[in-house]
C-alpha cells in the first residue's frame, strides 16, 4: 500500500512538474510573440490588423447603414472597394465574406465604432470567450482531484498555433469553440435549456455545428434539441424580419454555394487541412492534378463514410458521454470539405476530452489503443498543433486524434469493467 502511494505521488508530481512547465512555456511564448507580431502588422498598416476581421466589418456596415437593400452584402467588388476605402492593402480575388446574414445582423453594432476601436471590442471578446471556454472544457475532460490536469489541458490549448492564427487574423473560430463547449458543458451538467441556446446560436453563425446537433439528436438528448431548434430558428426569423426573406433565401440557394465553391479553389494542404486538401496537396507533389470533380467525389466519400460511422457509434452511446461528444467534434471537423487552419480551434475539445478521461481513469484500459500509445499519439498532435501549418501536418493531427476518439468506442473492458461503466452512467453524468 505504502509502494503504491509513493508511486502514484511521483507520478502525480511529475504530471504536475510538467503542466506547469507547458504553463509557463505557454505564457511566455504568448507574451513574446503577441505583443510583437501586433505591433509589426499596425506598424505596417493599421488598417490590416486583424485583417480578416474587415470582411466582417464589411457586412456589419452595410446591414447597419442599408438594412433594406443588403444585394451586395455578398459581392466582392463592393467588398473590395470597402477594404480600399478603409486604406487595407488585402484586397485579392481570394477575399470574401461567406457568413450566414444572421452573423453580420447579430453583431452589426460594431459598425457603430471606428475600425480600429472595433477590432479591439473583436480581439478582447475573443479572448475572453476562448478563456471561459478553455475553463469549461478542463471541468467537462477530467472529474478527478489531480488539480494538474486542468493546468495541462489550459496549457494544451494556450500552445494551439490555430488559436494564435485565429486571434491574428481577427477570426471567428474563438466564438464558435466557446459556443460548442458551452453546448456540452451544459448537457454534462443537465441544464439542456442553456445547451441548446449556445447550439443554436453557434448554427445560426456557422452552419457546420449542424452536425453536432444531428449527432446529439441520436443520443436521444430531446430537451437539447428542441432549445436548439427553437434558437435557431428564433434568430433566424428575427434576421429575415430585420433584412428581409430575400436576403435568406439568396444566401441558402445562390451565395453559399457559390462562396463554398470558390473557397475550395484555393488548393490543398496547408491552406486546406481536410481530406480532399491532403489528396490534392501530395497530387500536386507527385506531379498529378486532380480534378475538381475527382477532389469533390474524394470529399463525398468521405463525408459519407465518416458520418456514417458517428450515426452508428452515437446511436450505440457511449458509457461516458463525454467521448460521444468527442466524435461528434471530430466528425464535424473530418467531414468538412474545407478545413483550414483556424479552423482547428476545435480540435481541442476533443485533444481535453483524451487527456482528461485517460488521466482521470488511468488505471482502466478506455480504448483499443494501450493508454500509453493513447497519450503518446495524442501529444504528437498537440505537437503538431504547435507549430504553423506545413504541408498535410494539420490533416495528420485531425486523423490522429480521429482514430484516437473511434478506439474509444472498441475498448477490450473486462466484465467488471463493463459493471463500473455502467454504476457511473446510472449514477448520474455519464
Amino acid at each position: 500500500m505504502s509502494s503504491s502511494r509513493t508511486i502514484a505521488s511521483k507520478s502525480a508530481l511529475s504530471l504536475g512538474t510538467i503542466a506547469k512547465v507547458l504553463l509557463v512555456l505557454a505564457a511566455c511564448l504568448l507574451a513574446e510573440r503577441v505583443p510583437r507580431s501586433l505591433y509589426a502588422d499596425f506598424r505596417a498598416n493599421p488598417a490590416d490588423l486583424f485583417c480578416d476581421f474587415n470582411y466582417y466589418l464589411y457586412a456589419f456596415t452595410k446591414v447597419l447603414q442599408h438594412p433594406g437593400d443588403l444585394s451586395q452584402l455578398y459581392d466582392h467588388d463592393a467588398l473590395v472597394a470597402f477594404l480600399r476605402s478603409m486604406g487595407a492593402r488585402n484586397t485579392g480575388e481570394d477575399v470574401f465574406y461567406g457568413y450566414p446574414p444572421q452573423f453580420a445582423l447579430l453583431f452589426s453594432p460594431l459598425a457603430r465604432l471606428s475600425p480600429l476601436a472595433a477590432k479591439a471590442v473583436w480581439a478582447l471578446g475573443s479572448v475572453v470567450l476562448f478563456g471561459a471556454g478553455v475553463a469549461m472544457l478542463a471541468k467537462l475532460a477530467y472529474r478527478g482531484e489531480n488539480r494538474a490536469v486542468p493546468l495541462l489541458i489550459v496549457a494544451i490549448a494556450l500552445l494551439s498555433r490555430p488559436l494564435l492564427d485565429d486571434f491574428y487574423l481577427g477570426q471567428s473560430n474563438e466564438l464558435l469553440f466557446f459556443l460548442i463547449v458551452a453546448t456540452f458543458f451544459f448537457i454534462d451538467r443537465g441544464n439542456h435549456f442553456l445547451a441548446g441556446l449556445f447550439l443554436g446560436t453557434a448554427i445560426v453563425l456557422k452552419v457546420t455545428p449542424l452536425a453536432i446537433a444531428g449527432l446529439l439528436l441520436l443520443r436521444r438528448e430531446w430537451r437539447t434539441a428542441i432549445a436548439t431548434a427553437v434558437t435557431s430558428l428564433a434568430i433566424t426569423a428575427f434576421t429575415a424580419w430585420q433584412l428581409g426573406l430575400q436576403v435568406m433565401l439568396h444566401y441558402l440557394v445562390s451565395d453559399m454555394p457559390r462562396l463554398n465553391a470558390q473557397n475550395l479553389l484555393l488548393g490543398g494542404a496547408p491552406a486546406n487541412n481536410s481530406l480532399r486538401g491532403a489528396v490534392q496537396a501530395l497530387s500536386k507533389f507527385a506531379g498529378m492534378s486532380p480534378s475538381q470533380s475527382v477532389l469533390g467525389a474524394i470529399w463525398l466519400a468521405t463525408a459519407v463514410v465518416v458520418c456514417g460511422i458517428a450515426v452508428v457509434l452515437v446511436y450505440r452511446q457511449h458509457a461516458d458521454r463525454r467521448i460521444d461528444f468527442a466524435l461528434a467534434c471530430t466528425t464535424m471537423l473530418v467531414a468538412s470539405p474545407m478545413l483550414e487552419p483556424v479552423h482547428l480551434v476545435a480540435l481541442l475539445i476533443p485533444l481535453a476530452v483524451l487527456f482528461g478521461t485517460t488521466l482521470e481513469w488511468s488505471e482502466t484500459r478506455l480504448s483499443a489503443i494501450g493508454p500509453r500509445v493513447e497519450l503518446v499519439l495524442a501529444s504528437c498532435a498537440v505537437l503538431i498543433l504547435f507549430f504553423r501549418a506545413r504541408n498535410v501536418g494539420y490533416f495528420a493531427a485531425v486523423s490522429i486524434v480521429y482514430a484516437l476518439c473511434l478506439a474509444r468506442y472498441f475498448a477490450p473492458l473486462a466484465a467488471a469493467q463493463r459493471g463500473h461503466w455502467q454504476g457511473i452512467s446510472a449514477g448520474g453524468r455519464s
